[in-house]
């Protein structure tokens, strides 16, 4: 171990006398590198630049992707039915009507994609009346019960009745709380 570390130190100082020859020699051996003064390392040449941190673009490109995929998988068959809607059935057309005929709610839209929105997802305009008019009935009962609960409580103001009418009761030091010579039954 000892012969070994002054073989390579040996070597080292063989290398810095005569830096200029190259090749394969026995300092080149036994030392793992050789200081070479002749080439001088030069990094990041012309001019200052800087390391980058730059986000990674995978996220970005897999919601792309996927925005993509979805919107297509989507996107084309909607695309199918809406021209073969447009191109089979069309619109509707005015035409002659019994007089005792009454329309359907739906049957007043153009569209046949329309017309099946309406008859699906959306309440008849007469079941929103009836919604309404419900709502409007709860609120006035509500304010018909306000308005008697505020008269109730007027007429028990001037009557003297309720909990805020009470006698009033004797003052707390009248009372003798001294022992007594024979205790209460």
């Amino acid at each position: 171990m000892v012969g070994m570390s002054v073989l390579r130190s040996a070597a080292a100082l063989a290398a810095r006398l005569s830096p200029l020859k190259s090749g394969n020699n026995v300092a080149n051996l036994l030392t793992r590198t050789i200081p070479r003064t002749d080439k001088v390392a030069v990094r990041w040449g012309h001019g200052k630049k800087m390391f980058l941190i730059k986000p990674s673009a995978f996220y970005d490109k897999r919601f792309l992707s996927l925005l993509r995929y979805y919107t297509l998988l989507t996107g084309i068959p909607m695309v199918i039915v809406v021209t073969t809607v447009n191109i089979y059935v069309g619109e509707a057309e005015l035409v002659e009507t019994p007089e005792d005929y009454e329309p359907e709610y739906w049957e007043y839209y153009k569209h046949p994609i329309t017309r099946w929105i309406a008859r699906t997802f959306y309440d008849s305009p007469v079941k929103d009346y009836e919604k309404m008019m419900a709502a409007i009935q709860i609120e006035k009962e509500k304010s018909d019960m306000r308005l008697t609960q505020l008269e109730v409580r007027r007429q028990m103001r001037t009557k003297g009745d309720g909990p805020w009418f009470h006698a009033e009761t004797l003052d707390k030091e009248l009372i003798d709380n001294s022992p007594k010579a024979t205790p209460d039954h």
